[in-house]
């Protein structure tokens, strides 16, 4: 564990974890080279749970730093969440086809609080 911090783990859907407003919520960045697709999965303070939230204006913004970038993520509700809430966002980009790891920022309003989470993805190792 770093000094003064908590690590986390990768998401459940293998992406990378962001604490997302003081722990409240987390964000995982998921990303598809081919498809030039990024999703961000909305999760409670476990980590694992999906956590429907109503955007100001249903969308997040992607900031990626290098290079630099930005997508607007679209609600993409999963089976079971009512109208007007998404624990799902996703959107593309062609910069997102460059196979590399991406670090960044996902922000957004939530209730009329805005959240921010910065996070940076690490080579997988493959066998």
């Amino acid at each position: 564990m770093p000094p003064g911090g908590h690590t986390h783990g990768a998401g459940p859907h293998d992406g990378t974890l962001a604490d997302w407003g003081g722990g409240k919520y987390h964000v995982e960045f998921t990303v598809d080279h081919d498809k030039k697709e990024a999703v961000v999965y909305v999760l409670g303070a476990d980590e694992k749970t999906p956590a429907p939230v109503a955007l100001a204006d249903g969308k997040l913004l992607l900031t990626i730093r290098e290079p630099a970038f930005q997508v607007e993520l679209t609600a993409q509700p999963l089976a079971g969440e009512s109208a007007g809430t998404s624990s799902c966002y996703g959107g593309t980009h062609d910069n997102l086809g460059i196979v590399r790891e991406f670090a960044g920022t996902i922000s957004g309003a939530v209730d009329g609080t805005p959240f921010a989470g910065d996070f940076e993805e690490h080579a997988h190792e493959h066998e």
